[in-house]
């Protein structure tokens, strides 16, 4: 009886530890693309600005949403050694997002040996649901060129309070720029 409770207790854990990590795990799927070209170590400055067509962008047309994105670009490439510079950036980070309507349909086929009873079964259902986009793309300043883009696509869940907004939007940049590379130290100049 011992070993039951045992086996029942280890059992209910496994369970809770799976929807645990199941519930911290990222929604979001993300990918990004570059120039091979390009030696993107070579650049340590850097600007941030909004995509050019935002008027286009339902989340970005919002002042808020623009700085809080704005911020968290900024936040995660000094924190990989780049330095911001207004002026005279050697890359120029762009940010946009977008939302599109999505649709995913399932089919559930219930055969049994009864159908011919019953008759056939087969269920078909819909789920409508948005999917969110959100995606960096960054050019060189001096020939205006995209050298590399990132971007995170899924379904998002709204999060219930501003700090858990300001997280997710950090988390989802650094999850992005996860693949671009760190800033190297320039060790023949001294500045």
């Amino acid at each position: 009886m011992k070993t039951i409770v045992k086996l029942i207790k280890s059992a209910g854990m496994a369970v809770v530890a799976g929807v645990f990590i199941m519930a911290c795990s990222n929604a979001l799927q993300v990918s990004y693309d570059y120039d091979s070209a390009v030696n993107l170590k070579q650049f340590k400055t850097f600007k941030v600005e909004a995509e050019h067509n935002i008027e286009q962008d339902p989340l970005l047309g919002s002042e808020l949403n623009r700085r809080r994105l704005g911020d968290a670009v900024v936040e995660v490439m000094e924190a990989k050694g780049y330095k911001m510079d207004q002026q005279n950036p050697e890359i120029i980070v762009r940010f946009m997002t977008d939302v599109k309507d999505r649709q995913q349909v399932r089919s559930n086929n219930m055969y049994s040996p009864y159908m011919w009873w019953y008759g056939g079964g087969n269920n078909i259902s819909t789920y409508n649901y948005q999917e969110s986009r959100f995606i960096l793309n960054i050019y060189q300043k001096t020939t205006e060129r995209m050298i590399w883009q990132g971007w995170a696509s899924g379904k998002v869940k709204a999060p219930t309070k501003k700090e858990d907004q300001n997280t997710m939007i950090k988390n989802t940049m650094a999850d992005i720029l996860r693949s671009f590379p760190q800033a190297t130290l320039d060790t023949y100049s001294r500045k």
